[in-house]
């Protein structure tokens, strides 16, 4: 096969059960959508960016992401199997290219699950803290550093061991898990938005455009990475009951739950709390804090405990459904692709890749990990927007189309690029290295597997 041989994915035959429904579906959605980012980046792009127009901010970026949901809606319609966007490149732009996104993919969903995993330690270690005095050793408590005394991160690095567990245990077990959670953190967002508002300032959003329209937009390339995990959906189409209905609804209703809450929690946090004070890394319970709310700001940081589990869970789950594509191709070693004779999940590549995950979540620095993430993300959501014409001119029809089409994909674009744009260098230096060192696997790999036998 050639480097840029297309390959249309074949629906079912993995050994993947069917369990999911629209339900299951939406809430992995929404457990990945709703997580750190609205319990952290909110309040420091209100404080430094953006003041009370975060909240148009957010808006503009359901735009713009929800446009990239609409283009994998109508992908995963045509090709509902694992694997997302690597599958849907597959199909179009060829071999090399499906491989460059699914290497990103990778580098999505597994550093993105490490990262979170460090921010969730922090708060879980602040929980126990304040409430049950209980304090770890320091040389236990954060990343390798021996100047600070610190040598591994074992909460970060039992949580992914626990996540990785489960998910190898079954699809379905970690679907209830997650609908119980997302259940949960509704509740505590809503307990948020209902007492916050009770302390509504109009003072505090009288400047409703501190930093001007600039700020604004600003503010709208750091926030857009909330909304990034919604993709999830996708990679888990062969263990969905009627996917190409059920997949494109999960995304649309998923990505407007979400930019709801967003958009009630950005305005109510503005709103009872001058922004100038939210540049915290706590800034929802903070907010109570500071209106005497002592109770419910113990609510939040709980809820910010299991919210972020939710996402390490949804995070994970695409993780190991894109890596038993990519071995089910010939990219990764055939043992990688294995499905558990009773537990029906690709349980080798969910062992191996959670433990591999799990010590650079013990190991390495969140902003490190964080900063890994973004860049591999937009470059595989731009992909898709051409894969998608390449897709149209062939003229192939799913049971759901992106409306307008010839309007909204080059606003895709230009929004994609911009957000893009907005990225430091050594972002971008990053995503050089970690493509270059994926493109020498991906030559090593095509000249020993023959991909016409898997």
């Amino acid at each position: 096969m050639g480097l840029f041989s297309t390959k249309i994915p074949k629906v079912g035959g993995a050994g993947l059960a069917r369990h999911l429904n629209l339900l299951d579906i939406t809430f992995i959605g929404v457990g990945a959508i709703i997580g750190a980012g609205i319990f952290v980046i909110t309040g420091q792009a209100a404080a430094t960016t953006a003041g009370p127009a975060i909240v148009l901010s957010f808006l503009i970026g359901s735009i713009a992401i929800g446009i990239t949901a609409l283009i994998y809606a109508e992908m995963s319609s045509i090709y509902p199997v694992s694997g997302s966007a690597y599958n849907y490149t597959y199909a179009t732009l060829g071999e090399f290219f499906a491989w460059l996104v699914g290497w990103n993919l990778l580098l999505e969903y597994g550093v993105a699950t490490s990262a979170v995993a460090t921010g969730w330690s922090g708060y879980f270690r602040t929980f126990i803290e304040t409430n049950f005095h209980l304090a770890l050793p320091t040389a236990l408590s954060g990343s390798y550093n021996p100047a600070a005394g610190t040598y591994v991160d074992i909460s970060a690095f039992l949580v992914i061991a626990v996540i990785f567990t489960l998910l190898a245990v079954g699809i379905k077990e970690s679907a209830r898990v997650n609908n119980i959670i997302v259940y949960i953190k509704i509740v505590v967002l809503s307990i948020f938005v209902y007492f916050g508002l009770k302390h509504f300032d109009i003072e505090n959003i009288r400047n409703f455009f501190p930093f001007g329209w600039q700020g604004m937009w600003h503010a709208t390339s750091l926030i857009i990475f909330a909304y990034l995990g919604f993709d999830a959906i996708s990679t888990v189409a062969e263990e969905t009951k009627d996917p190409t209905k059920t997949i494109p609804k999960a995304l649309m209703i998923a990505l407007a739950f979400s930019t709801m809450f967003f958009i009630l929690v950005s305005f109510t946090l503005t709103s009872m709390v001058s922004y100038t004070e939210l540049d915290v890394p706590h800034a929802l319970s903070f907010a109570m804090l500071r209106v005497d709310e002592p109770f419910v700001a113990s609510i939040i940081a709980l809820g910010a405990v299991v919210t972020i589990t939710t996402v390490m869970l949804v995070m994970g789950l695409g993780f190991t459904r894109v890596a038993h594509a990519l071995s089910r191709d010939g990219f990764l070693p055939a043992y990688f692709r294995e499905v558990h004779p009773k537990y029906n999940t690709p349980f080798k590549v969910t062992l191996y890749g959670g433990l591999f995950l799990a010590i650079l979540a013990g190991f390495i620095p969140l902003k490190i990990l964080a900063e890994l993430v973004n860049i591999g993300t937009l470059f595989a959501y731009f992909v898709v927007g051409i894969a998608i014409i390449v897709l149209r001119k062939k003229g192939l029809v799913g049971t759901f189309r992106v409306p307008m089409f010839w309007v909204l994909i080059p606003l895709n674009f230009a929004l994609l690029i911009f957000i893009m744009s907005g990225l430091e260098l050594h972002t971008w230096m990053r995503f050089a290295v970690w493509s270059g060192i994926g493109v020498g696997i991906y030559f090593m790999m095509r000249g020993k597997l023959n991909r016409d036998e898997v």
